[in-house]
């Protein structure tokens, strides 16, 4: 995969696992002390957190061989922002439809299914935008 591609992806993940954090510790923070529910969004929170972790780790790599392609001025050096990079709409279904099945295992009305598939929905559409404008 081009390197501002894997970038763009890299940095969608982070930002809709970052999302998603808010939206389940902000869940947590409502419920009262002792219900069941504490412990399994804090192990969730806690998953999510590592895929972050992760995350952050691969867009530091994914920064430098970026640099190093736009300094050495090669052919396939991005030439656009991360935001200015779309997706192709393809990877975006494809996460959308994850999303959609994760939500459906999750708990009814799940503040992180539907986060998520939310986030989703919107970037699927401005993608969908951006390749109608491009026509």
């Amino acid at each position: 995969m081009e390197a501002g591609n894997a970038l763009r992806e890299t940095s969608d993940a982070l930002l809709r696992d970052l999302d998603v954090l808010v939206t389940i510790e902000e869940e947590k923070r409502s419920l009262e002390p002792g219900d069941p529910r504490l412990v399994a969004l804090a192990e969730r929170i806690e998953e999510i957190a590592e895929r972050v972790l992760l995350g952050t780790e691969r867009q530091h790599d994914l920064t430098r061989v970026v640099n190093a392609q736009v300094a050495a001025d090669l052919p396939r050096a991005p030439d656009a922002s991360i935001d200015d990079t779309v997706r192709p709409i393809q990877a975006v279904l494809v996460d959308w439809r994850d999303a959609e099945r994760r939500a459906a295992g999750a708990t009814p009305g799940s503040a992180e299914a539907n986060a998520l598939v939310d986030t989703l929905r919107e970037e699927y559409r401005r993608a969908h935008e951006k390749a109608a404008g491009q026509r």
